[in-house]
C-alpha cells in the first residue's frame, strides 16, 4: 500500500493540521501585539544557519511554509527559498534586516505578524534573543550551507491534533489491518474489531523537545506515515515516513515457558490469574508450572493411573469477564466525564447573543443546559460507582484466584482429587464408580462435574453440606450407609449411550454444561437438575468439547474435524486440516487461476499471432507476385516508351528540319522582301536622280549650246573688233578698238571658257545622266528581279511552313504518345517501386509476424508449462492438505475472552481459529508428537501438551518489533541527513516473494524517486534515475516480478523493466497528478487513479486506454486491483470508498460513512473486508460483501 497525496491534496490533507489558521478575532487580537525589540545574542561567533536559524524557523514557521504547504507561496526550508520569496517578493535581503520581510513580520513591524497568534501549531512569537539572532544573521550576509540531502534534519513533535490517516493495509489472510495515523501505526484485528498493537520505535523513546519527551506515548515515525505494506506472508510490515522506511517483524507464537514430562501429556489447565499451569502426564502425576517465570512448581501425586481431566477454580474465563467488565466500566466513566465536561462547557460558554436567543428562549436554553449538566454529573457519579464496584469485584476475585484457587483432577484410576493450588495440598479425594475422562468446576466452585467411561456424568460436592439439626440423626444414619457404599454424587446425569469423553461449563450463567461422548453426540444438560436440554449429532465419536465463555457457542473435536455450533445446535463452521497447508493450497489455487488466465491470454495472443502471421505471409507472397507483375509491366512499358520515343525523336528531327526550312525560307523571303523594298526604293531614287540628271543634262546642254553660241558670238565680235581695229585709224579709234578687241578677246576667252566649261559640264551632266539613267534602269531591273525573288520566297515560306506545320503535328502527336507512354512508364515504375516497398514491408511484417508468432508460441508453451507446473503444485498441495485433513483432531479449547478457538491433534500442530466464525487465524508449531491437551490463560497464553512429553506455553499476543530501516545507517537510525530518500516515502510495495521492497517518492516539482531494496540486507538494489519529473505517489511490482509500475505528479503512468532498468512504456491521459496505480494479476491491464477525479484502465500491450471511470467529484486518492480478478477498490476526496469493475466501469458497491477527505483504502482479496481512512482519523471497516460498517476505530 501506499499514501495517495499530491501537493494540492496535501493542502487539504497531508499537513492540513499544520496550517496556522487564525480567526478574525485572533487576527484582531494579534494585531495589537507590540513590536519585538531584538536583543544582542552575544554568540561570540558568526551566526550559523543550520545551528542557529533553522531551528527557529522550524519551530515557528516551516509548518506553513514548506514545499508541501507554501502559504503565500513562500517556502522557508532553505536560504534560496527565502531569497526567492513568495507573493510579496523576496523575504530576505542580505545585510539589510530592515528591508527583509521575514525579519519585519517576525519583529511585528510589518503585517501580517508571523507567526500569527494564537495558532494550532503552538508556534510562538520570536523571543528578543531569537529575533536578535535572526537580525545578526542577516547583517552578516545571510549565508550558510544548504546541504541538500545531507542537510541535518531537525524534527519537532507533531501537533496533538494531527490524526489524519494517509495509509492503510490489510494483511494477506485478512487478520490485521494497519493504519498510519499521523506518525503512529496502529494494527487492528479486523474480525475481532479490536486494536491489537501500536508500533513503537524504541529509538524515539528517549528524545526530548523543549525539555519534555518528544513522543510521550511512543511513536513509529517522527513524521506522518505516508505508506504501508504487508509482506506476502504477512509477517513483515513496511512503513514509509520522511526519508526513511521502517521494517517491523511480527513475532509469531512465542514459547513463553515449557516443561519436559517423563511421559506423554494427558491433560492441562490454567489458573484464573494466569500464573499457574497444571500439567498431567502418563506417569500419573500433575506438575505445576509457573507461567510468569517458566519455573516448574510442585508435583502433585496420588493418582494411580493416568490423569485425564484438570480444572481450576475460579475459572480463567471469569477472570477475563471481570477484567472486561472493569475495562468497560472505565471506558464508560471516561465517556461520562467527557460528556460532563462538554455539558459544563455548555453552561459556562452560554452566550445568548451568539445563539441569537431572546426572551423566554434564553431561560429555556439555560435550563436545558443546566439540566444536561446535572444529568451528566449524575452519570459521572454512577459511572464512578460502577467502576468502584467492578474494581472491588475484580480485586476480590483476584484475591481468591491468588490464595484460594483450587485444582480438581480426575483419572483413569476412577479417582477424583481436589488440590489447593497455593501449596499443592490435597483438599478432598473421592473414589468414583468409573474411570474419569474429564472434569470441571461449577461456577461457584461448590461442585465438580466429572465425565465417566460408564456413559454417565456425575456432579460432586466439593464439601459435603452440613444437615440441619433435626435431620442430623437421619443424616448420620444415611451417611454411615453411604460411607459403606463410598462417596455419592450430588447428581447423576444420564443421556449418553457410550463413554463420556469431555465436559465443559457453559458460562457466563454457569447453569449448564456441555458434554462429549463416543456416541457421536454432544449434549447440553442443566447442571443443577440434570435434565438434558439439547443433543447435537456430530457424526463421529467426540473426543473433546469446549464452551465459548460468552455462552454463544460450543466446539467439539470428533474424528478428523472439529465443529463449531451455536447453542441451538446449528453448525457454524467445520474446522479441519492444517491451516498453513490450506493457505498454501489457496495460494497455489490462486496462482493456478492466474496461470489459466495467462494461458488464456497467451492462447489468444498465439491465435492472433498465428492469424496475423498467415495473413502477413500471404500478404508477402501477394506482394512478391505484385512485384513480379510490376517488373514485367515496366519492361513492356519500357518497350512501348522506347518505340514511342524513337518515333518521337524522328518526328522531332523532321519537324526540326522542316521548322528550320520554314525559318530559312521565311528568313530568305524576309531578305527578298527587304531587298525588293530596298531595290524599289533604290530604283525610284535612281530614277528620280536619273530624271533630275537628265533634266540637268538637258539644261547643261542648253547652257552649253548657249555658251557655245555666246562663244561664237564672242568670236565674231572679236573678229569684228579685230576687223574694226584694223580699220581704226586713229589712235583713239585704235585704242578704242584695241580696248574693244581686248574686251572682245576677254569676252571671247570668257565665252570660250564658259563654253568649254558648260560643254564639259553638259558632257559631264549628260554622262552623269546617262549613268543615272543606267543606274535607274539597273535598279528597276534589280527591283523587278527582287520582286520575283520575293514572290518566290513568299511561295517558299508557305511551302516550308506547311511542311513545318505537318511535321510539327506529327511531332506533337509523337510527343503526346511518348509522354503518354512515359507517364505510363512512370506509373509502372512507381508501381514497381511501390511494390518493392510493399514487398519489403510485407517481408518485414511477415518476418516480424513470424517472430511474434514464435514468441507467442514460446510464451504459450511457457504458460502451458507453467500451468502444468501449477496444476502439479496444486495436485501436490491438495494431496498434502487432504492428508493433513485426514489427521484426527482430539482436543479443543476457547480462549477465556472468547475470541479464539484452539484445536490440536495428530498433526502435532496447534491451530488457532476465530471463535465467532471458525475462520483460521494461525498455526503454532513446536511439538514433535500429537497434541493431547490444550488450555488457555486469560492473558492469552496457550498451554499445550503432547505425546512428545512436552508441555509448553505459547504467547499469541500480536507483537511487532523493529526489524531494520532503509535510508539510514544501523549505527545512527535517527540520522536521515544522508538518506537516499530526498523527502517523504509515499508508496511501498513488496515483491511477491517478499525479498524486495519497492519505494517511491521524490522532491515535489523536482524529482520522482523509484527504488528497489533488498529486504534482508536492507540495501539498495536499484534506483531508476529520472523515472518521473515529479513526485511518485504510487508504485507496484508486477506479479511475476519482472516489471514495475509507477504513477506520479507529472501526470504519467509508466512501466519499467526491472532487470535492465529501462523504461518500457508510458501511459498518458490524466490531466492532473496520478495518485495511485495497480496491476491486474494477469498483467494485461493496469489501472491508475488521478487528481482529475477519474480512474483509468489501460491496455498494457498497446498503451491505449481501455476505459475511463468517472463518478468521483474530487481526487481519486487510492486504488488497487482486488485479488486476481478485475475488481478495483478505490477511495477519494469526496468521502467515498467504492468497488468498480475494471471491465465495464460499473460501481457495483459503495461504502458510506466517511465524514471527510478519504486518503487510503484497502480490500481483502476475498472482498470480505474493506478498510479505509482519511482526514477525520477514523479507521473504518466494512463488510465487503454488503457494504455495511463493521467497525469504526476512532483516533
Amino acid at each position: 500500500m501506499r499514501t495517495f497525496l499530491t501537493r494540492s491534496l496535501m493542502i487539504a490533507g497531508t499537513l492540513a493540521v499544520s496550517l496556522l489558521v487564525a480567526t478574525a478575532a485572533d487576527k484582531k487580537k494579534d494585531a495589537k501585539a507590540p513590536e519585538i525589540k531584538p536583543e544582542d545574542p552575544k554568540l561570540g561567533r558568526k551566526v550559523d544557519f543550520q545551528r542557529d536559524i533553522y531551528p527557529i524557523l522550524e519551530q515557528n514557521c516551516i509548518a506553513c511554509h514548506n514545499v508541501a504547504i507554501s502559504e503565500s507561496k513562500l517556502v522557508m526550508e532553505e536560504i534560496k527559498d527565502l531569497v526567492k520569496g513568495g507573493k510579496r517578493g523576496t523575504s530576505l535581503v542580505a545585510k539589510q534586516p530592515d528591508k527583509s520581510l521575514v525579519y519585519l513580520v517576525a519583529a511585528r513591524r510589518a503585517k501580517p505578524h508571523m507567526p500569527p497568534l494564537p495558532n494550532s501549531q503552538d508556534a510562538k512569537a520570536l523571543t528578543p534573543r531569537e529575533l536578535g539572532i535572526l537580525r545578526q544573521w542577516i547583517l552578516e550576509g545571510a549565508s550558510g550551507s544548504e546541504g541538500g540531502k545531507k542537510r541535518a534534519v531537525k524534527f519537532a513533535p507533531l501537533p496533538v491534533s494531527a490524526r489524519s490517516i494517509y495509509s492503510v493495509a490489510i494483511s494477506p489472510w485478512d487478520r490485521f489491518a494497519a493504519a498510519g495515523r499521523a506518525n503512529q501505526v496502529e494494527l487492528y484485528d479486523i474480525t475481532l474489531g479490536e486494536r491489537v498493537s501500536r508500533l513503537v520505535d524504541p529509538n524515539l523513546n528517549g528524545l526530548k523537545f523543549q525539555d519534555k519527551p518528544m513522543y510521550p506515548g511512543g511513536a513509529a515515525h517522527r513524521d506522518f506515515v505516508h505508506s504501508l505494506a504487508f509482506s506476502p506472508d504477512g509477517n513483515l510490515l513496511a512503513t514509509g515516513g520522511f526519508r526513511v522506511v521502517k521494517l517491523w517483524k511480527r513475532e509469531l507464537a512465542r514459547q513463553a515457558a515449557k516443561l519436559a514430562a517423563p511421559a506423554a501429556i494427558t491433560a492441562t489447565a490454567v489458573s484464573a490469574d494466569g500464573r499457574t499451569a497444571a500439567i498431567a502426564s502418563g506417569d500419573n502425576t500433575i506438575r505445576l508450572l509457573n507461567l510468569a517465570d517458566g519455573k516448574p512448581g510442585k508435583i502433585l501425586k496420588g493418582h494411580t493411573a493416568a490423569v485425564s481431566g484438570l480444572s481450576f477454580y475460579p475459572a480463567p474465563e471469569e477472570a477475563a469477564r471481570l477484567a472486561a467488565a472493569t475495562a468497560a466500566a472505565g471506558v464508560a466513566q471516561t465517556a461520562a466525564e467527557t460528556a460532563a465536561s462538554a455539558a459544563a462547557a455548555g453552561v459556562k460558554d452560554f452566550d445568548p447573543k451568539a445563539l441569537k436567543l431572546k426572551g423566554d428562549a434564553i431561560a429555556a436554553e439555560k435550563k436545558k443546559r443546566a439540566d444536561a449538566k446535572t444529568a451528566a454529573d449524575k452519570a459521572v457519579v454512577a459511572a464512578k460507582a460502577a467502576v468502584a464496584t467492578a474494581t472491588k469485584t475484580q480485586a476480590d476475585f483476584d484475591k481468591l484466584a491468588a490464595s484460594g484457587s483450587l485444582l480438581v483432577s480426575g483419572g483413569q484410576d476412577k479417582g477424583l482429587r481436589i488440590w489447593k493450588v497455593v501449596d499443592g495440598s490435597p483438599v478432598r479425594q473421592l473414589a468414583t464408580p468409573a474411570a474419569i475422562n474429564d472434569v470441571t468446576f461449577t461456577k461457584d466452585g461448590a461442585r465438580v462435574v466429572s465425565a465417566h467411561a460408564d456413559n454417565l456424568v456425575r456432579v460432586w460436592n466439593v464439601v459435603e453440606p452440613k444437615p440441619a439439626a433435626k435431620k442430623k440423626a437421619a443424616a448420620d444414619k444415611k451417611k454411615k450407609k453411604a460411607a459403606a457404599a463410598g462417596p455419592q454424587p450430588a447428581l447423576v446425569i444420564k443421556g449418553h449411550t457410550k463413554p463420556v469423553t469431555g465436559v465443559a461449563l457453559i458460562l457466563p450463567a454457569g447453569t449448564q454444561i456441555v458434554t462429549a461422548s463416543q456416541d457421536a453426540t454432544v449434549r447440553i444438560f442443566d447442571v443443577t437438575k440434570g435434565n438434558q436440554i439439547r443433543s447435537i449429532a456430530v457424526g463421529a465419536p467426540v473426543t473433546d468439547v469446549a464452551a465459548r465463555p460468552n455462552g454463544t457457542a460450543i466446539a467439539a473435536a470428533a474424528g478428523t474435524f472439529a465443529r463449531l455450533y451455536d447453542l441451538n445446535g446449528k453448525q457454524v463452521a467445520e474446522l479441519k486440516g492444517d491451516v498453513g497447508e490450506q493457505r498454501t493450497l489457496a495460494n497455489t489455487v490462486e496462482e493456478q487461476s492466474v496461470a489459466k488466465q495467462l494461458v488464456g491470454v497467451a492462447d489468444g495472443k498465439q491465435k492472433a499471432a498465428d492469424k496475423t502471421s498467415k495473413e502477413r505471409i500471404a500478404a508477402a507472397k501477394k506482394a512478391q507476385e505484385a512485384k513480379v507483375a510490376a517488373d514485367k509491366k515496366v519492361v513492356e512499358q519500357q518497350k512501348k516508351f522506347n518505340a514511342a520515343k524513337t518515333k518521337s525523336d524522328a518526328a522531332t528531327k523532321a519537324a526540326d528540319t522542316a521548322a528550320k526550312g520554314a525559318v530559312t525560307a521565311k528568313k530568305t523571303a524576309e531578305v527578298a522582301t527587304k531587298k525588293s523594298v530596298a531595290l524599289k526604293k533604290t530604283a525610284a531614287d535612281t530614277k528620280k536622280v536619273a530624271d533630275e540628271m537628265t533634266k540637268k543634262a538637258a539644261a547643261a546642254t542648253k547652257a552649253a549650246d548657249a555658251a557655245k553660241k555666246a562663244a561664237v558670238d564672242a568670236a565674231k565680235k572679236l573678229t569684228d573688233a579685230q576687223a574694226a581695229a584694223k580699220k581704226a585709224a586713229d589712235d583713239a579709234a585704235k585704242k578704242k578698238a584695241a580696248a574693244a578687241v581686248k574686251a572682245a578677246t576677254d569676252a571671247k576667252a570668257a565665252a570660250d571658257k564658259a563654253a568649254a566649261t558648260t560643254a564639259k559640264a553638259a558632257a559631264d551632266t549628260k554622262k552623269a545622266a546617262a549613268a543615272a539613267t543606267k543606274k535607274s534602269t539597273d535598279a528597276a531591273a534589280a527591283s523587278k528581279a527582287a520582286d520575283v525573288a520575293k514572290t518566290k520566297g513568299d511561295a517558299a515560306v508557305k511551302t516550308e511552313q506547311a511542311k513545318a506545320d505537318t511535321t510539327k503535328k506529327a511531332k506533337d502527336a509523337a510527343d503526346k504518345e511518348t509522354a503518354k507512354q512515359k507517364g505510363e512508364l512512370k506509373k509502372q515504375t512507381d508501381g514497381q517501386a511501390s511494390s518493392v516497398r510493399t514487398q519489403k514491408l510485407a517481408d518485414k511484417a511477415s518476418t516480424d509476424a513470424q517472430a511474434n508468432l514464435k514468441a507467442a508460441n514460446a510464451t504459450k508453451t511457457a504458460q502451458d508449462a507453467y500451468q502444468k507446473k501449477t496444476d502439479a503444485i496444486v495436485t501436490t498441495a491438495t494431496a498434502t492438505e487432504k492428508a493433513g485433513s485426514a489427521k484426527p483432531i482430539s482436543v479443543v479449547a476457547f480462549s477465556p475472552d472468547g475470541s479464539f478457538l484452539m484445536t490440536g491433534g495428530a498433526d502435532q500442530l496447534i491451530h488457532v481459529w476465530y471463535a465467532a466464525n471458525g475462520k483460521p487465524v494461525e498455526t503454532i508449531k513446536g511439538h514433535a508428537g500429537a497434541i493431547t491437551a490444550l488450555a488457555v490463560s486469560n492473558s492469552g497464553l496457550v498451554v499445550s501438551g503432547g505425546a512428545d512429553k512436552l508441555a509448553a506455553a505459547w504467547d499469541l499476543t500480536p507483537r511487532w518489533s523493529p526489524a531494520g530501516q532503509l535510508g539510514t545507517k544501523p549505527a545512527t537510525p535517527l540520522d536521515v541527513s544522508e538518506s537516499p530518500f530526498v523527502s517523504r516515502v509515499l508508496t511501498v510495495d513488496f515483491s511477491r516473494d517478499g525479498k524486495q521492497l519497492l519505494t517511491g517518492g521524490g522532491d515535489p516539482s523536482r524529482s520522482g524517486e523509484l527504488m528497489i531494496w533488498d529486504v534482508a540486507k536492507k540495501s539498495l538494489v536499484k534506483e531508476f534515475k529520472d523515472a518521473h519529473s515529479d513526485t511518485i505517489f504510487g508504485a507496484e511490482f508486477s506479479r511475476d516480478g519482472k516489471q514495475l509500475l509507477s504513477g506520479a505528479a507529472d501526470k504519467f503512468v509508466k512501466i519499467f523493466d526491472i532487470a535492465t532498468g529501462k523504461h518500457v512504456r508510458s501511459f498518458e491521459g490524466h490531466t492532473h497528478h496520478v495518485l495511485d496505480v495497480s496491476w491486474k494479476a494477469d498483467g494485461t491491464s493496469i489501472a491508475s487513479a488521478g487528481a482529475d477525479n477519474v480512474i483509468k484502465v489501460w491496455n498494457v500491450d498497446t498503451g491505449e486506454q481501455r476505459r475511463t471511470i468517472g463518478g468521483y467529484s474530487k481526487q481519486v486518492t487510492s486504488l488497487r486491483f482486488v485479488g486476481i480478478g478485475e475488481n478495483l477498490i478505490s477511495c477519494g476526496g469526496d468521502k467515498s470508498v467504492r468497488y468498480h469493475k475494471a471491465g465495464n466501469g460499473q460501481n457495483y458497491r459503495s461504502f458510506s460513512g466517511g465524514t471527510d477527505f478519504m486518503y487510503a483504502a484497502a480490500s481483502s482479496r476475498s472482498e470480505s473486508f474493506v478498510v479505509a481512512g482519511g482526514e477525520d482519523g477514523v479507521v473504518r471497516v466494512w463488510n465487503g460483501k454488503d457494504g455495511k460498517v463493521i467497525k469504526a476505530f476512532m483516533p
